[in-house]
């Protein structure tokens, strides 16, 4: 265990305690000399350590069986995570790790991982920052979004592809495309075929945002020979998906609906889409019957985890809705309400690619009623 390690554990269970370092040390070594443990400028031996770690309650297993069992299965879980490989098959075995874990040289290991597999930041990490190895600091860098400082020190295919991925969630697809590039070049010396193959799902996605339909293709070609290859074929599904989005956005309905029926995927947000496409194509009741479907099928992670995401799709639909079932909704301020306050939580809370999709309507509404300035600015920032 890193002499920062047993200095902050020490530490921290003493303040929770609410004792001071005298009360802690009595009879085991001098204030001084726990003030240095506890700061990190000093390894307590192996005695004091273990009798401090008594007097706080602390129970620590550091066996050299377990030890060396444990020090394998952590670098076999870094290595399939930076290999674009995926630990998210591996949660329940962090769940069966915990106790055991949490009280041992791997706490660091398993707090990480485990905010990896769950999306759940763990509460005071920022407390074990200064006893973090290399390793551990650079997911720490990479889960906290300080890809600067992480792409300093790293260059790891995984890292730029984690880098590139947020650029593309917050709309700046100039950098996203750089990182991506990077992330890729840099998978392919590595060997990381699931990280190259995601590269290029997020390369396509920019393109698509930046309505470059000949460059989106090719990487999603790219993507799909990839997917196919290492049978990620879940993959498949959200790529027709994307390239569908692009092609609703540039008028391109049939090409749309037919990428769509072609790769049919149950997921909330795909029926959102085939309900749109049979509006345009003014098949109502096969909208209708779409529309259904996707308010009753799974939603899945959207762009930043919105705490109101659930809310958000649930708008997105009754806007599709009040259109299907009132011919005449470009007149009725219920309609006007709802989709503005529909697109205000979009910008809000959602990428930025959300908004784009949304903001042919606004512009539509904002026309209708005149506020042609309104609607300037809506094509103007999302063209």
């Amino acid at each position: 265990m890193s002499q920062k390690l047993q200095g902050i554990l020490i530490k921290k269970h003493r303040q929770d305690l609410d004792w001071s370092q005298s009360t802690l040390c009595k009879g085991i070594c001098a204030v001084s000399y726990l003030s240095k443990i506890e700061q990190g400028k000093a390894e307590g031996s192996e005695e004091v350590v273990e009798l401090l770690f008594h007097r706080l309650g602390i129970v620590w297993h550091q066996e050299p069986d377990f030890c060396s069992e444990a020090s394998s299965w952590y670098a076999f879980c870094y290595e399939r995570l930076l290999s674009g490989e995926g630990v998210q098959d591996l949660a329940e075995a962090l769940t069966q790790r915990e106790e055991q874990d949490c009280t041992s040289p791997f706490l660091l290991d398993w707090l990480i991982l485990n905010w990896v597999v769950t999306g759940q930041k763990p509460k005071n990490i920022e407390l074990y920052r200064q006893a973090m190895n290399q390793q551990q600091y650079n997911l720490f860098l990479c889960l906290t979004g300080q890809f600067h400082e992480l792409l300093c020190v790293s260059e790891q295919g995984y890292y730029f592809l984690e880098a590139g991925r947020r650029a593309y969630w917050m709309g700046d697809y100039g950098r996203a495309l750089e990182y991506l590039q990077r992330g890729y070049s840099q998978a392919s010396r590595e060997g990381s075929l699931p990280i190259m193959c995601e590269c290029r799902i997020f390369l396509g996605n920019c393109f698509s945002n930046l309505n470059q339909l000949e460059q989106m293709q090719d990487h999603y070609s790219a993507a799909c020979r990839m997917a196919r290859s290492l049978r990620l074929t879940e993959e498949i599904p959200i790529i027709a998906y994307n390239q569908a989005t692009t092609e609703i956005m540039m008028g391109k309905t049939e090409e749309a609906l037919r990428h769509l029926l072609e790769n049919p995927w149950n997921e909330a947000l795909y029926f959102h889409k085939l309900a749109i496409c049979y509006e345009k194509l003014g098949q109502t009741q096969l909208a209708l019957k779409a529309l259904d479907n996707a308010q009753t099928a799974p939603l899945g992670n959207l762009p930043n985890n919105p705490p109101q995401g659930a809310e958000i799709f649930a708008e997105m639909c009754q806007v599709v809705r009040f259109r299907l079932e009132d011919p005449n909704y470009l007149q009725k301020q219920e309609y006007g309400a709802l989709l503005t306050r529909c697109f205000q939580h979009q910008e809000s809370q959602f990428s930025k690619g959300f908004a784009r999709f949304h903001a042919a309507w606004m512009e539509e509404w904002l026309t209708a009623h005149r506020q042609y300035r309104q609607a300037c600015e809506i094509i103007r920032k999302f063209s």
